[in-house]
């Protein structure tokens, strides 16, 4: 390592009370290591803010130029590390967790990869690795370098996803254990002093699913009779290693997904649960000492893909619970019985995508992927949301999980680092949230609150903020101001013991003398409950995302409800073969079908039936084996009325487009992740009337493959106002044309080939528009 590769900022009143441990009752909430102090997820801290003001926690500090990638902090004896990717250089970086100043960078390799690799420390010396397998042992005081060890030219490294090593090493004792990956040494056991091997593991045969090599996910250990071991998701699976030697325990291979295989697993003395992405579900296994030195595994439970799988997120076991956010490139909040699997409850959460999950002071966070970070209160029967924030400029491949420790919330974004304070203190004061009324009257609010039953206004349900939520509940009425919509009621029912709804909170809400909104979302519906709800001529809305149980008869009995404008039937199970039931909804302005894996073609047939349509979602993750194609648009062009369309993640290519651009009265429209080019996007001149364009590439998923080239017909929608160009392979040559939408109030351009010079070009341009980069 030479002196160059070093770069050192004094903080030598620092470095001396670590060395003399003055630091250790200061910092007694550190977060030394990936998913906290104990890998679970779980802090210990308290005396934290138990909700949050109305505009987020105050930001304590911000630190910018720390490399693309992400991987999450890492908080001890008052530094703070991660590492980064700059120009195809990955440094480690050493912070003052105070003030966010840099105190030093070293380079540890060299890649073309994100970083990926949450560092850990223990003690005075961290333990980075770089996405390309080069480990390193560093002074986390100073970032020189004390070893280094080339996983790939040692261990003949092999991984399963071409994005790279992401694991965090475990430090257990005088040894550092990692997943090399290759065929005699899948994990290995380093002298974490030396860098010197202790043993290696080779790993039989496990089964076809999956892939050879190291997943993402990281070791995490537990005890079995007198047997302790290591346990670790790799490309083919689960399997377990004696701590003494690197014996090959016991292996699992149903749970392995074919892409990747990332989230780290819960352990609980013998049980283990896992939970992984794309489909692949989610296991409960139980471990058992043979009385010799094997170890037999029984499955307990094993949940498919669409009842809880997690991506990338993770998930938090609390007492007899798991709690987590359940989908492939999504995050619902769900809680299921560790035990039994049971899902208790999975709704519709605050953000959109992936996220990541801890547990601090009775409180959950939730990191999403679009940026959203929120303060959920749960437990067996459900969650509230009790606080909120956006982190600036978020909207790609934004996977870095948030962290806690000494009072403070970090989020790490790319290459910029967020500190927010977050310790409750005696003046603290958490801003309420203005009202903005309920037109129940209060006779109404007072009975069903006697009752026990939720109920609030729109503007009250977490979705004031989301535009495309906006635009969907405004079809309940005719022309209306935004106040009307978020003061209409919505009632939440949940089933009795004997599976219905109370009577008498359906006889108060009869007797309702406006327009109302029921929320039956993540309940188990049967055709009967839908029955009691007749006779309601001002229910216009119904939420019953993530229901089960949608058969023929429900969805027969949901086409009689016929009153209704608005339906969102997100992440269930219909399906093109039951959609026909919904035929008789011919007031219908708003459909909802979102993550419907079992919607394809076949239903817009029916679908374009709903001549009166103005809001329809068809969004998919990406994972869905059934996807709307180009087929599907020449059918849906003859809604006429439809403002808003979304596509998002389905089988769309430029051939569909002449079809889309019928579709003139739309102004929202989302077409990330689908298959078009410059040619797709000259085919959408027609669509004048737009107001809000996304078009986002994603590195894992795809996505519009856009140039310089499809900015001279974008430049033309003179009404735009939010344009996402994520990923877009666009230059500073398209600076002139985009800087020609002088409406814009939002442009997205991260991951783009636009140069800050070019960036600041369009600021110039667009002064009011907020530029993300």
């Amino acid at each position: 390592m030479t002196q160059s590769s070093i770069i050192p900022i004094k903080r030598l009143f620092l470095a001396a009370a670590i060395l003399t441990g003055s630091l250790t009752g200061i910092y007694a909430d550190d977060w030394p290591q990936w998913r906290g102090p104990n890998r679970d997820a779980v802090s210990k801290e308290t005396g934290l803010l138990e909700s949050w003001p109305a505009e987020g926690p105050q930001l304590k500090w911000k630190t910018e130029r720390l490399g693309e990638g992400y991987a999450s902090v890492v908080v001890s004896y008052g530094l703070l590390h991660t590492i980064g990717n700059e120009d195809g250089i990955i440094f480690a970086y050493g912070l003052d967790e105070q003030t966010g100043t840099i105190l030093w960078k070293t380079k540890i390799g060299e890649s073309g990869r994100h970083a990926l690799s949450t560092p850990t420390v223990d003690g005075e010396y961290l333990y980075a690795l770089d996405p390309d397998g080069e480990l390193s042992c560093l002074n986390a005081r100073s970032g020189e370098v004390r070893w280094h060890v080339d996983l790939f030219a040692e261990f003949q490294g092999k991984l399963q996803s071409g994005r790279g090593y992401g694991e965090s090493p475990l430090i257990d004792g005088k040894h550092l254990i990692c997943t090399p990956g290759g065929d005699d040494a899948m994990l290995v056991a380093l002298d974490k002093t030396t860098g010197r091997l202790v043993w290696k593991t080779s790993v039989p045969v496990l089964g076809d699913k999956g892939g050879d090599g190291a997943s993402f996910s990281s070791i995490v250990k537990t005890r079995v009779g007198k047997i302790e071991q290591y346990v670790q998701l790799v490309g083919r699976g689960l399997i377990g290693v004696a701590c003494d030697n690197g014996r090959f325990l016991w292996g699992y291979n149903d749970i392995s997904a074919d892409v990747a295989n990332i989230p780290t697993p819960i352990v609980r003395k013998n049980l283990i649960f896992s939970a992984n992405g794309y489909n692949a579900g989610s296991v409960l296994l139980k471990l058992t000492s043979d009385g010799d030195d094997g170890i037999s595994v029984t499955e307990i439970y094993r949940l498919q893909g669409n009842e809880f799988q997690n991506h990338h997120g993770g998930v938090v076991a609390l007492g007899e619970y798991v709690f987590g956010g359940h989908g492939s490139n999504n995050g619902l909040p769900t809680c299921l019985n560790l035990a039994t699997g049971e899902i208790l409850w999975k709704r519709r959460g605050p953000g959109v995508g992936s996220a990541a999950v801890i547990y601090v002071n009775n409180r959950f966070i939730f990191r999403y992927q679009n940026g959203v970070v929120a303060l959920l209160k749960a437990d067996g029967s459900g969650f509230i949301i009790q606080g909120k924030l956006q982190i600036p400029d978020a909207g790609g491949d934004s996977w870095s999980h948030p962290v806690v420790a000494n009072g403070c919330l970090f989020l790490r974004e790319q290459n910029v680092i967020y500190a927010h304070d977050i310790k409750r203190t005696d003046a603290t004061s958490v801003a309420t949230p203005e009202s903005l009324g309920n037109a129940f009257s209060s006779k109404i609010q007072a009975a069903l609150n006697a009752q026990q039953t939720e109920n609030n206004s729109l503007g009250t349900s977490g979705d004031e903020d989301n535009i495309n939520s906006i635009v969907f509940y405004s079809q309940l009425y005719n022309a209306p101001e935004p106040e009307t919509v978020f003061s209409t009621p919505f009632v939440r029912l949940t089933p009795n013991a004997e599976g219905f709804f109370d009577p008498a909170v359906i006889s108060l809400i009869k007797t309702a003398k406006c327009k109302f909104v029921i929320d039956l979302s993540g309940n188990e519906i049967h055709a009967k409950q839908l029955e009691q709800l007749k006779g309601m001529p001002l229910l216009v809305g119904l939420d019953m995302q993530l229901c089960t149980g949608m058969d023929e008869t429900v969805v027969e009995a949901l086409g009689k409800l016929t009153s209704l404008r608005c339906l969102r039937l997100g992440s269930t199970s219909i399906s093109d073969s039951t959609i026909n039931g919904l035929s008789h909804l011919t007031d219908l302005r708003s459909l909802d079908l979102e993550v419907c894996e079992n919607i394809s073609d076949d239903s817009m047939a029916i679908i374009a039936g709903f001549s009166r349509l103005r809001c329809l979602n068809l969004k998919k993750t990406a994972f869905e084996k059934l996807k709307i194609t180009d087929k599907a648009l020449s059918d849906l062009s003859s809604l006429e009325h439809l403002e808003l369309l979304i596509l998002y993640g389905n089988r769309i290519t430029d051939a569909g487009m002449s079809d889309l651009a019928k579709l003139t009265e739309l102004q929202f429209l989302d077409l990330s992740l689908v298959g078009i080019t410059d040619k797709g996007v000259h085919a959408l001149a027609p669509l004048t009337k737009l107001r809000n364009l996304s078009l986002l590439y994603n590195t894992g998923f795809s996505g519009p493959l856009l140039t310089d080239d499809c900015t001279t017909t974008i430049s033309s929608f003179k009404d735009l106002e939010h344009l996402s160009l994520v990923g877009a392979k666009i230059s500073a040559s398209s600076v002139a044309e985009l800087g020609k939408l002088k409406e814009l109030k939002y442009l997205g351009i991260q991951y783009t080939r636009i140069t800050p010079e070019g960036v600041e070009r369009l600021q110039g341009l667009l002064p009011h528009t907020r530029i993300r980069k």
